[in-house]
């Protein structure tokens, strides 16, 4: 499959496909229906849907999505469903997203092989922020063995000097057991992503926050198998789909790393610069802390 974006110069195009973080300049806007307030730090979370769930013009999508993160004006944002070169959309989503926002880095983690490129998850972050490390991380598939496997799934992990983002997108169904039975591979994706979080980040001296499309509601089991080690720190009253008006993406804080105090937490419904409810199947959702 074609688009315009298949034409674009050689130059351009290996950068947006390319494999790293870029920096880049812009200004951001004065207005928002969400102020933060001074000395607060926000995480926003925001499912993009490879950026084509209403708009068929990848650009206009992804300049309207830069437009309202800018006016959010968070410190980090972890991304669900991008698409990296692949026949769907032959670009880096990510970075073309970061090159639309102006002076910001963009770290992708790939979730699994797609159309002849990558699909996965993703973590922007101004261009000031001390990042010490990241890495993605795939969870177990079982199901690959099966007639009908269910897509891997994974987690991005970005380390700054101040705090640690992990940003993953969950997903549900079931495998089969060695007695003929069944398990929930989403139960199975929280297991080890648990395990993977308290290995490295338990008694973590800077908090440690996770973000993501969590595929599940407040008080589901999946829910409550993250709440054994994590504290919801999003606003789990308001709805985060556009269609379902379910509540499915969260924002948590690991509970044994550094504590911070909850400020607000919303769902982001309006927007004076873009149109929430055309930019994805998903609205985006911020919690402002303090250290």
């Amino acid at each position: 499959m074609r688009n315009r974006f298949t034409i674009l110069p050689v130059l351009l195009l290996s950068l947006l496909c390319s494999c790293g973080s870029g920096d880049n300049s812009g200004e951001s806007p004065v207005k928002s229906y969400y102020p933060k307030a001074k000395g607060t730090f926000r995480v926003m979370s925001y499912n993009v849907g490879a950026m084509h769930k209403f708009i068929p013009d990848l650009r206009d999508n992804v300049d309207m999505i830069a437009a309202m993160i800018r006016e959010t004006q968070p410190d980090v944002v972890g991304l669900s469903e991008l698409d990296s070169c692949n026949q769907r959309h032959n670009v880096n989503q990510v970075a073309m997203l970061t090159e639309a926002i102006g002076k910001w880095s963009w770290y992708f983690g790939k979730a699994l092989d797609y159309r002849g490129g990558s699909y996965g998850n993703g973590i922007i972050v101004p261009s000031k922020t001390k990042v010490v490390n990241q890495y993605s991380h795939r969870y177990p598939n079982p199901t690959l063995e099966e007639e009908n496997p269910r897509e891997t799934r994974s987690v991005i992990v970005l380390e700054t000097d101040k705090y640690i983002l992990l940003a993953t997108h969950l997903g549900g169904g079931t495998y089969n057991l060695p007695d003929g039975g069944k398990a929930n591979y989403m139960l199975l994706q929280i297991e080890d992503l648990n395990k993977l979080a308290l290995e490295k980040y338990k008694g973590s001296r800077v908090p440690v926050f996770l973000c993501g499309d969590m595929n599940a509601t407040p008080g589901s089991e999946p829910i409550q198998a993250l709440e054994q080690y994590w504290e919801v720190i999003s606003n789990q009253d308001e709805m985060t789909t556009v269609n379902t008006h379910r509540t499915i993406d969260f924002i948590f804080h690991l509970k044994d790393s550094a504590p911070v105090e909850v400020i607000g937490a919303h769902t982001l419904l309006k927007f004076y610069d873009g149109d929430s409810e055309k930019a994805s199947d998903h609205f985006p959702i911020y919690a402002d802390v303090k250290f």
